[in-house]
């Protein structure tokens, strides 16, 4: 099981979810089943569940609810392919600034239009020429520890099954 972290050009912090699912899907397989939908279905599967993980350590992470958009972008995307499943935190503001990426990686503001960036701390204002915002593993984190669970496997397991089910419903139909 390897799990990698990607930067796109549209700076959404990314995470590759790719666990050993060979076994399941060749005997799948096996028993008549397509493979890549049948491993659409499962990453589909492991990878909305990995999303909750990760929405569960929100607060863990140190990081508030105060609009909400950033834990309602957390999201799932299984490739059309079927070969991995991305869990990404994709905020944005004004359709330009991409803060879940930089929130999960740390990032340095700058002060863009002007001298300074003036803001409120506790009621009182303040100005400073940078403010370096520190990395929160908000993502990664939790899909690792989740991919390491006892409950991961009975997902999978739960998964694994439901395809079988599928292929012998599919399979008694053919036979008619």
């Amino acid at each position: 099981m390897s799990i990698g972290s990607r930067k796109k050009a549209s700076k959404a912090h990314e995470l590759s979810i790719e666990t050993d699912i060979s076994e399941p899907i060749r005997m799948l397989t096996e028993l008549g089943g397509k493979k890549t939908p049948v491993m659409r279905h499962i990453l589909s599967g492991v990878g909305t569940a990995a999303k909750s993980s990760v929405k569960k350590g929100y607060k863990e992470a140190g990081l508030g609810k105060r609009t909400g958009m950033l834990c309602k972008s957390i999201e799932r995307k299984v490739f059309r392919n079927g070969k991995a499943v991305i869990v990404q935190a994709k905020a944005q503001r004004d359709d330009k600034v991409f803060y879940g990426y930089a929130l999960a990686k740390g990032s340095t503001i700058t002060a863009k239009n002007a001298d300074c960036l003036t803001f409120q701390i506790d009621g009182k204002w303040v100005k400073v020429h940078s403010v370096k915002l520190p990395e929160r593993d908000f993502v990664s984190s939790p899909v690792k520890a989740y991919l390491q669970t006892a409950v991961f496997r009975e997902k999978l397991d739960r998964l694994v099954e439901k395809e079988i089910i599928k292929i012998e419903k599919k399979a008694r139909e053919n036979n008619k």
